[in-house]
């Protein structure tokens, strides 16, 4: 008996011991992850949000202001953190529904950008840009755009047949808003600074019948030789959408409302993929003007050919 009550007083002590470590042990992890997550937040805290503004001067719009249906308005945005890096760069629009107009990730201390925006149909859009960086801090500035109540829709230009070759037909592939010309490889490459549009099959993606534009990402094996896309100094890009229109609409469309419609505010793909008959996009081009496009035939692949009509704002 006195063996057994022994032996469990030194298993008692045993137990009380080991008990003591592990707690101790439990104390110094916690300890530690305090210490780590206190240390943690204390460096994100230390370091101030990004600043962002608008550029000023010259033909800049930074403040609020008036504009007509459809008129362009040109923005500059300059952000910066000189301790952590920005990592997006997002526009919205905000009018009766917020959209997303562009949402652009990066890793750099210093944004710069400018482009030309157009005043939709709505009575007010307020513009939204905001900078965020690594440590999840954001700033942002916005603008409020209203609309010139005297101002009215604007005229269009038609270009009723545009024909296109693909990549491997001796057909101009390629095509200018601004003059209303198709133009070949090797005739698109001298004026690289006018074309908005070009025809191609793709194989490589399954996009079947692409209309995009020389600034999307086109592999190189669709346009090859000495004036393919990659030689190019100059690479315009327009942006397109799928149109919630019809024929009918498209044929009626006398002025530029259709077109503002179409396109909304928020920005396009890159690509018009998959055409089909009767397919029908809406459009803008780097210079900020909107149009669409309808697909009336097509057919065969690399080879083959695409007609559309077009219009676009004058």
């Amino acid at each position: 008996m006195h063996n057994l009550c022994n032996r469990l007083s030194y298993e008692y002590r045993y137990a009380k011991h080991y008990i003591s470590l592990i707690m101790k042990k439990l104390i110094v992890a916690i300890l530690v992850l305090f210490i780590g997550i206190v240390g943690c937040e204390k460096e994100k805290t230390n370091h101030l949000p990004p600043s962002i503004n608008f550029i000023t001067g010259n033909d800049f719009v930074s403040s609020d202001t008036i504009l007509g249906l459809g008129e362009s308005f040109r923005v500059g945005i300059d952000a910066r953190n000189p301790n952590v890096n920005l990592t997006n760069f997002i526009i919205k629009v905000e009018t009766d529904i917020l959209e997303t107009y562009l949402d652009s990730g990066m890793n750099t201390p210093i944004l710069h950008f400018e482009k030309y925006l157009t005043k939709g149909i709505k009575e007010s859009e307020k513009w939204i840009f905001i900078i965020r960086d690594k440590d999840g801090s954001s700033s942002e500035v916005s603008l409020l755009i209203s609309i010139d109540t005297s101002s009215v829709f604007g005229g269009i230009d038609y270009f009723q047949s545009v024909e296109l070759g693909a990549q491997n037909n001796s057909d101009a592939s390629f095509f200018s808003c601004s003059d209303g010309l198709s133009y070949t490889l090797s005739e698109a490459y001298n004026y690289q600074d006018k074309i908005d549009m070009c025809y191609y099959y793709d194989f490589i993606d399954t996009d079947e019948n692409t209309i995009a534009s020389p600034g999307a990402n086109i592999d190189e094996s669709v346009y090859i030789g000495e004036f393919g896309l990659n030689n190019w100094t100059t690479r315009r890009t327009s942006r397109f959408k799928i149109a919630d229109i019809t024929e009918s609409d498209f044929y009626n469309a006398t002025n530029d409302s259709l077109l503002l419609a179409a396109y909304g505010q928020a920005e396009g793909n890159r690509k018009a993929k998959n055409l089909q008959q009767g397919s029908i996009f809406a459009f803008k081009n780097e210079d900020g003007k909107i149009g669409l496009f309808m697909v009336n035939s097509l057919s065969g692949t690399d080879d083959g050919l695409v007609n559309i009509s077009i219009k676009i704002q004058e």
